[in-house]
């Protein structure tokens, strides 16, 4: 079993026992374009993020419920807490093997997530909660409008492969903004050092199909170009 397909299958037996989780991130957006990707790109991850929308855990209730799950998958694995959520701070998680190395992450942020739709698993065909591309959408143009995008090529790269497969839809990005209490940056450091941007991107590894970069700047840039003027109230 590849790690991908390990990682599917923990996330499997997380929704059938119900553990309040709304999956995000790249193993979300990989399902999400598994049989609909004109981009032909695909990034390999080793994290499952999510959202812990049952109220109020505490890191202990995460642990048992991550742990249970990776044990049925694979009993000799193991979880262990790696970080403690706090305000703006995910909890983070390890899965290590008998020796104590990691094999992968797992990060989640508690908070609330009403921007959610149900995908398939390939590997059983399980349904599991997951953010919408809109969601998805909305949280990578957040995260590239501020000083840290150098930072942040994944999420420019998945910003690309997105905008092959939906249509932009700016209202319905503003309003998800407006109710997540999210107010954009002004994009300068993405407009302003494309060299550096080629420089964090020609670094990124795990990437199928790599574009060409500048193909990549271009295109979500035309995206991103929508938001640089901001003329809408997102308090």
């Amino acid at each position: 079993m590849d790690l991908m397909e390990f990682l599917y299958n923990v996330m499997e037996e997380l929704s059938k026992a119900g553990v309040p989780i709304v999956f995000k991130g790249a193993m979300v957006l990989n399902l999400a374009i598994r049989n609909n990707n004109p981009s032909k790109v695909e990034r390999a991850t080793r994290d499952i993020d999510g959202d812990w929308v049952g109220g109020s855990p505490t890191m202990e209730k995460m642990g048992r419920a991550l742990q249970s799950a990776v044990k049925k998958v694979n009993s000799s694995l193991d979880v262990q807490i790696n970080r403690v959520f706090g305000e703006r701070k995910s909890a983070g998680f390890k899965i290590i093997n008998g020796n104590k190395e990691k094999i992968a992450s797992i990060d989640l942020s508690v908070r609330q997530n009403q921007f959610c739709e149900p995908y398939i698993s390939y590997v059983n065909g399980i349904t599991i909660n997951g953010a919408s591309l809109s969601k998805m959408l909305s949280d990578k143009i957040y995260a590239i409008s501020g000083e840290n995008v150098c930072r942040r090529m994944k999420d420019v790269l998945d910003i690309y492969i997105i905008s092959f497969i939906t249509e932009i839809d700016t209202d319905e990005l503003y309003q998800i903004w407006k109710e997540t209490r999210r107010e954009l940056g002004d994009f300068e450091v993405y407009k302003t050092k494309s060299a550096e941007l080629k420089e964090a991107y020609d670094k990124t590894k795990g990437i199928k199909n790599k574009p060409d970069f500048y193909e990549v700047y271009y295109r979500v840039n035309n995206v991103i170009c929508k938001f640089f003027h901001q003329n809408k109230n997102l308090q």
